[in-house]
């Protein structure tokens, strides 16, 4: 399935990342991701048939540990939030009203 890059994409992406572009900006990023879609195009032609699926492309053993740590200051935590209330980040609407 060939998806679509347009003007319409990057608008909607820029809405959901919750970022403004300026105009050159949106044209850069139209520019990668037709580039970047047409790079994993190639794996179309790749010939699969005989390679057997996997659930996770890394090999056991190959992630690192998951060690707890400090965690992140409130106030350090919410420096680039746009909507803060009562140390929360305030998101956009995604059901309903």
């Amino acid at each position: 399935m060939r998806i679509a890059v347009n003007d319409d994409l990057v608008k909607k992406l820029e809405s959901l990342s919750l970022v403004e572009l300026s105009q050159d900006e949106r044209s850069r990023i139209r520019k990668d991701l037709e580039d970047i879609l047409a790079f994993f195009s190639k794996l179309d032609q790749l010939d699969l048939s005989e390679v057997e699926p996997t659930f996770h492309p890394v090999g056991a053993g190959k992630t690192r540990k998951d060690v707890p740590d400090d965690p992140l200051p409130v106030q350090e935590a919410l420096l680039n939030a746009r909507k803060i209330k009562e140390g929360y980040i305030i998101g956009p609407k995604t059901f309903g009203d």
